[in-house]
C-alpha cells in the first residue's frame, strides 16, 4: 500500500471508532449513572502490524512501517468522574457520592458494579435493579415489608424507623480493572473492590457524566476529520493511478 494512503487509512478507522464511542455516549446522555468513554490512541507497534507476522517479519515491510510512524491503535477508556446528582423524592433512589464507589448488583454472571440507585422491589420485597437483579446489602438480600422505606446517607433501609439492612458499598481505588457491560454497569477484570462505608444522596440520583454540549462539538469535529482523511486517502488513489498510467504509456 503507498505510504500516504497507508496513513491516511489508518487515521480515518481511528476517526470511525471515535464516532462509534461518541455516538454512544449521546445516546445515553439520559441513562442514569452512565459513564462517557474516549479514545485514546497510540502509536501501533510493527509486532502488531499485519506485516509484522509475515515470516520473518519481512525487511522491507519493517522499513515501510518505520516510515509511516503515525499509524495507530486504538482503545477506548471509561471517564469515572462524578455525575450530576438530580433529586426525584422517589423513596427507593439513591446517588452514591465518591468516582470510586458502586453499587454491587448480583446477576448470573458474577457481580456487577454500577452508579444507577434507581431501585425498586420485586415480588417477594427484595431491593432490585430495574431489570430485576438484587441489590447486593451487607448481609445479602435486602427485603422491605410494609410502607415508608427510607435510604439513609450511610445506606441503611429502614421501614417504619426499622433498620432491614445496608447496601453494599465497593470500592476501586484502580478502575483501569473495569469494562463496560450492558447499560451502565462494569465488571471487574482487576484487583476485588474493598467494602466500605459509602456516602449517599437519599431520595436522587446520579446522571449521565457525558455534556450533551461538548458531546456535540466533539462529534462535528471527529465526523469532519474522518471526512477529510477519507478524502486524503481518494486523492492519494487517484494519484497512484495516474502515475501507473503514465509510467505505462509509451512515449
Amino acid at each position: 500500500m503507498d505510504i500516504g494512503t497507508y496513513a491516511a487509512a489508518s487515521s480515518g478507522v481511528l476517526q470511525m471508532r471515535k464516532l462509534e464511542v461518541q455516538n454512544n455516549n449521546l445516546a445515553n446522555i439520559n441513562t442514569v449513572g452512565f459513564k462517557g468513554q474516549y479514545v485514546v490512541s497510540e502509536p501501533q507497534s510493527f509486532d502488531e502490524t499485519l506485516a509484522g507476522t509475515i515470516k520473518d517479519q519481512d525487511a522491507f515491510a519493517r522499513a515501510d512501517r518505520i516510515r509511516v510512524p503515525n499509524v495507530t491503535e486504538a482503545r477506548t477508556q471509561i471517564d469515572f468522574s462524578q455525575g450530576p446528582i438530580q433529586p426525584t423524592g422517589n423513596p427507593l433512589d439513591v446517588a452514591i457520592r465518591g468516582p470510586k464507589d458502586f453499587f454491587v448488583i448480583d446477576t448470573p454472571q458474577g457481580p456487577l458494579y454500577t452508579k444507577a440507585g434507581n431501585f425498586t422491589l420485586n415480588e417477594n420485597g427484595e431491593l432490585v435493579t430495574q431489570d430485576g437483579y438484587r441489590v447486593q446489602g451487607d448481609g445479602g438480600a435486602i427485603i422491605i415489608q410494609g410502607g415508608n422505606p427510607f435510604i439513609g446517607t450511610d445506606g441503611t433501609v429502614r421501614v417504619a424507623g426499622i433498620p432491614v439492612g445496608r447496601i453494599q458499598v465497593a470500592r476501586f481505588e484502580d478502575t483501569s480493572g473495569l469494562i463496560a457491560t450492558e447499560g451502565a454497569r462494569f465488571k471487574s477484570t482487576g484487583a476485588q473492590p474493598t467494602i466500605v462505608d459509602g456516602r449517599m444522596e437519599p431520595q436522587a440520583l446520579e446522571m449521565s457524566n457525558v455534556s450533551a454540549v461538548t458531546g456535540m462539538v466533539d462529534l462535528i469535529a471527529t465526523n469532519r476529520a474522518f471526512e477529510a482523511y477519507t478524502k486524503a486517502a481518494q486523492s492519494l488513489d487517484g494519484l497512484n493511478q495516474t502515475a501507473i498510467n503514465q509510467v505505462g504509456r509509451r512515449q
